[in-house]
């Protein structure tokens, strides 16, 4: 197809499109987790991939004619990996919240991308500065333990049965993937780490009210937790310069 979703046999050189692969290893945005991005190597840069009435296509920008017949190697990006570091941290969220929040929480929505997590759920009113470190350590309690991750394809209804949560908008045929990581178990069918420890560290960047009785977590987890780490760390390094003092505290109170 042609950026304008006109079907056709070829593309050329610096012409955008979407392409359909026999099989590929692609994972299509889906159930909050953005699409992927890749390669097809030698031909064109996979910019996005995404679902159409149940076909998985890939937005693509040619590097070298393409045209319908021909064989490609898929390569998928290195953000594949942040993804889904990014999208078990999601699931540990979820439960956590159920934890610390109590079973009243349902999910409301999500969005995984590779460097930040956005997760929608149902309460009353903002979390308290308690709530909010509790959630945050015992998150980060659940990446520590290096758990490992395991995947299932279940009949639904044995599924349902199982306690498995469906995610949030969904819509689920007679068979499911469901993906279990500790307490955490969830109709899935996005990527994961296999095991917990990959996620490296979880920081809460951010909560607020998105609708009447709807809260909205934002994280980061993995590279981009190292980054908002390193973030904190530079700043506290430059106000050690600005109030002359290496304990900030005691320089602001001089001030």
């Amino acid at each position: 197809l042609d950026e304008n979703f006109k079907i056709v046999d070829s593309l050329d050189i610096s012409q955008k499109g979407w392409v359909m692969l026999d099989k590929t290893p692609l994972y299509a945005e889906s159930g909050g987790q953005c699409g992927d991005k890749g390669e097809l190597k030698c031909r064109a840069k996979v910019i996005d991939t995404k679902k159409f009435f149940g076909l998985n296509l890939s937005r693509i920008e040619v590097t070298s004619s393409i045209k319908v017949g021909i064989n490609v190697d898929v390569i998928v990006d290195i953000s594949r990996g942040e993804i889904a570091k990014h999208h078990s941290a999601t699931h540990l969220l979820h439960s956590v919240l159920y934890d610390v929040l109590g079973d009243r929480i349902s999910q409301a929505g999500s969005l995984v991308e590779a460097n930040r997590l956005r997760f929608d759920f149902s309460h009353p009113k903002a979390l308290t500065h308690d709530e909010r470190v509790e959630i945050e350590q015992k998150d980060n309690d659940l990446v520590m333990r290096g758990i490992e991750q395991e995947t299932k394809v279940m009949n639904i209804e044995d599924a349902k049965k199982s306690g498995a949560k469906a995610q949030f908008g969904e819509k689920y045929g007679d068979e499911v993937r469901v993906v279990s990581i500790g307490d955490s178990v969830e109709f899935c069918g996005g990527t994961h780490v296999q095991n917990t420890g990959d996620i490296g560290s979880f920081y809460i960047t951010k909560e607020s009210g998105v609708s009447a009785g709807v809260r909205r977590i934002e994280a980061v987890c993995g590279y981009s937790a190292y980054l908002y780490a390193k973030k904190f760390i530079l700043e506290i390094k430059e106000l050690e310069v600005e109030v002359k003092n290496k304990n900030i505290k005691t320089g602001v109170l001089k001030l």
